[in-house]
Order: C-alpha cells, then sequence, then structure tokens
C-alpha cells in the first residue's frame, strides 16, 4: 500500500506565498488591524463579517465562521408571543 504525503501547515502557507503569490503579511496586517481593539481591551474573541477570531494571550489562534444554526439537542429561545400564551395573556 503506498503512503500519501502528508503536507504541514507550514509547507502549505510557503506554498500559498512562494508558488500562488499570496502576500501573507498583507493579510496578517489585515486581521492586525480586525483584532487590534479586542486584544487592547482583553477579549477572548473578536467577532467580524460572520467570522470569530480567537485570541489566547494576544495570541489569534483561530479564525472561524460564526455558527447561525442551533446544533441539534440544544434548547431555543422561546418567542415571547409563545411565552404569554403559556402565561394566559
Amino acid at each position: 500500500m503506498t503512503r500519501s504525503p502528508i503536507i504541514t501547515d507550514h509547507a502549505m502557507l510557503r506554498y500559498l506565498e512562494r508558488v500562488i503569490g499570496i502576500d501573507v503579511d498583507l493579510h496578517r496586517r489585515a486581521v492586525e488591524a480586525i483584532v487590534a481593539q479586542g486584544v487592547a481591551r482583553g477579549a477572548c474573541a473578536v467577532v467580524v463579517g460572520g467570522h470569530r477570531y480567537a485570541i489566547i494571550d494576544c495570541h489569534v489562534v483561530t479564525v472561524k465562521p460564526v455558527r447561525t444554526e442551533v446544533p441539534r439537542g440544544w434548547a431555543r429561545p422561546v418567542d415571547e408571543r409563545e411565552a404569554r400564551r403559556d402565561d394566559g395573556f
């Protein structure tokens, strides 16, 4: 059985930078600008443009899309009208 190559994050980053031509430093500065106020205020995350930038000790450690759907099995917020009907109003 032949093994598939494993591409490290470092190698992928260098490929994007050197082969594809993405200016990684330009994007790094953009992320710095996005999270600067949150870091200055000690935030653990900043949400901008539908993405959550997770921050630990002044380091942006990941960026994920904000989840918009409620995960299965979680309680959903009760609509005010439903709450009033239950109370007899």
